[in-house]
């Protein structure tokens, strides 16, 4: 590919310019003859040749490799001696061109991204000698302590030393719901204070803190990424040195040393011409630019071709739970009583629960509502922090609570009891009545996600939550249809599974939190679903859905699949209108103008196919 790289738009935008600004200059001296055009041609041809020798200078010395800069050159050097630069300079242009179409449609998706995931760089309020002041989060020390008012994100590691609050951590362990921390409990940076303003002193410098770590940890994972295009590069390296030698061979054995040098010039130009591997050095980037643009449109942003390439190849998937395949949102899904009818106990559990907000008690009260419920009355209700509820109904002591609060309790459970989802216990005067299993709602596009997998290749698919709720993890992935889950992991779990599974074929990672971003971003492909969730899970991802539709995973892979057949099918038209030109050109029956003609057409066709890509959007079709 000209300049091997699409880092330097400045100078491919430039190549483009000078290089149409030469053809037109020759095209008006041919049809009106005229001498200020024959030179001004010449003016831009010069610049345009020195573009491209520079470029390639560079690509040797720098990079220590040669691109398709050496045949660039070579076809302008010789279609100038042959007497023909505008052949030379149609080879230029069209080269340029092609790479500053698709650098201009691969820069404005990257631009959203980098938008998207734009840092968030609000100041920290500290409680100073009695007075408030504000510093950023890097310059925070050991000792110093935060103010964090409801509802915004706690700013550093350490311990809460006034106030209590209801914190969301989804965003960093996984766990769906909201976790109870009082004075004298830990607290990590990232989670969200829900109901009460909190100080919190920290136990590490700001820069020290897990969001700070995190991203860390990202960049350098960031910085390994597959390299798909090593072996086309070095084909291309040796193609392009071959050329150049046997057009050099050409001109020789056609009697450049015995007189006839011009017409063995003109023999060595349309060999130069036609080998020029344009059709090879468009059909990866045209393809990836047309990919590109056709799932930006359906709100998928990726970051290059190379992801979207390795999305094509994947033979395993690691879904996250919370907030990817179900809503973060709790949800009845059943109601079990052991010594009176379940109506009965949903109307005792919705009556005590009615005047609590969070969560879980907004999910039974509105499946209660579902089922026409009718209040009783209670009294003495009792929010117990980060154990449960209790109250008083018809004379009976009501409490409510997950297993480990009955088993403080000496609650005995029933131990047949089989649950899939998250236990809300309801015991009637200190003994266990009945069960409301709780679950995260599912997405309705995620329901039956691994068999459509399966359909597309995928040879296994792992559902992994920070979520410690074996039954509800089982739950969840029995609805997806994964072939397995596992349950309570911490970011290095993740990271570990991301590993491993890694080893035996190429993973994709699919996550919404910052308890994701590590694993993302060590996955041979990181989807992050959703736009505002964390930013650092953008930041690590390959590949981000703007919208909350676990669906888009299947599209994405059938576009990989896409993608990958048509860079083959363009590989090898590329190869065959090489092999057909070269062998005509050797052969004398292609003149500069028809071989650069017939460069040209395997080009454009080369882009026409690629086009498609951007048609093409349904993993049905």
């Amino acid at each position: 590919m000209t300049a091997g790289n699409l880092n330097d738009s400045k100078g491919i935008f430039d190549q483009n310019d000078c290089g149409m600004a030469a053809v037109l200059c020759f095209a008006v001296h041919l049809w009106a003859d005229d001498g200020v055009s024959w030179w001004l041609g010449l003016f831009f041809y010069g610049i345009c040749f020195l573009m491209y020798m520079k470029s390639l200078l560079l690509a040797l010395f720098r990079m220590r490799r040669v691109t398709a800069d050496l045949l660039v050159v070579t076809v302008m050097g010789v279609s100038f001696l042959a007497g023909h630069p505008l052949s030379g300079a149609l080879v230029a242009w069209f080269i340029s061109m092609g790479l500053a179409i698709s650098f201009a449609v691969i820069q404005r998706t990257r631009r959203r991204i980098e938008a998207l995931a734009k840092s968030n760089h609000k100041m920290v309020r500290l409680w100073k000698e009695g007075k408030i002041v504000e510093r950023p989060v890097a310059q925070i020390r050991p000792g110093d302590t935060a103010i964090v008012p409801q509802g915004e994100m706690i700013p550093v590691d350490g311990e809460i030393v006034e106030g209590s609050s209801s914190l969301d951590e989804s965003i960093i362990t996984g766990e769906p719901f909201p976790v109870f921390k009082k004075e004298g409990d830990p607290v990590v940076s990232g989670a969200i204070n829900l109901t009460s303003p909190l100080k919190v002193e920290a136990a590490k410098a700001g820069d020290k803190g897990f969001l700070y770590v995190m991203q860390k940890e990202i960049e350098k994972s960031l910085g390994v990424k597959p390299k798909t295009q090593q072996t086309a590069d070095k084909i291309v390296q040796v193609f392009i040195c071959g050329a150049v030698l046997y057009a050099v061979g050409v001109f020789f054995f056609t009697g450049g040393l015995t007189g006839n040098s011009a017409a063995a010039l003109m023999r060595m130009a349309a060999v130069t011409a036609v080998a020029c591997p344009c059709a090879w050095a468009l059909s990866v980037p045209t393809a990836f630019a047309a990919a590109i643009g056709g799932l930006s449109r359906r709100g998928i942003l990726v970051r290059g071709g190379t992801p979207l390439e390795m999305a094509g190849r994947a033979s395993n998937v690691v879904l996250d739970k919370t907030g990817t395949v179900t809503l973060a949102r709790p949800r009845v899904e059943a109601v079990k009583s052991f010594e009176m009818p379940p109506e009965e106990l949903l109307q005792i559990a919705a009556s005590i629960e009615t005047g609590f907000a969070h969560p879980v008690a907004n999910a039974i009260v509105a499946y209660a509502l579902e089922k026409g419920f009718r209040p009783l009355h209670t009294e003495g209700s009792e929010y117990l922090p980060g154990v449960g509820v209790k109250g008083s109904v018809g004379g009976h002591e009501i409490l409510m609570g997950q297993t480990d609060t009955m088993k403080s309790r000496n609650i005995e459970i029933p131990a047949n009891a089989q649950l899939n989802g998250r236990a809300t216990w309801i015991s009637l005067d200190g003994k266990v009545a009945g069960v409301i299993v709780i679950g995260d709602a599912l997405r309705e596009s995620a329901r039956g996600l691994g068999g459509a997998l399966h359909g597309l290749g995928i040879k296994r698919v792992e559902l992994a939550t920070g979520d410690h709720e074996e039954a509800e993890a089982r739950r969840v992935a029995r609805l997806v249809g994964a072939d397995g889950c596992q349950w309570g992991l911490n970011p290095n779990d993740k990271t570990a599974l991301l590993k491993d599974l890694g080893a035996r074929g190429i993973t994709m990672m699919v996550g919404d939190g910052v308890n994701d971003a590590t694993s993302l971003a060590a996955a041979h492909v990181g989807v992050s679903m959703g736009s505002a969730k964390a930013d650092l899970a953008i930041q690590s991802s390959d590949i981000i859905v703007l919208h909350d539709d676990a669906a888009s995973l299947l599209t994405i892979i059938h576009k990989g699949k896409k993608l990958i057949r048509v860079i083959k099918e363009n590989y090898a038209w590329a190869i065959g209108f090489n092999t057909v030109g070269i062998a005509l050109a050797t052969a004398g029956f292609l003149s500069p103008w028809l071989a650069a003609l017939f460069h040209h057409i395997s080009s454009v066709l080369v882009v026409i196919k690629s086009a498609r890509l951007v048609r093409d959007e349904h993993a049905g079709s």
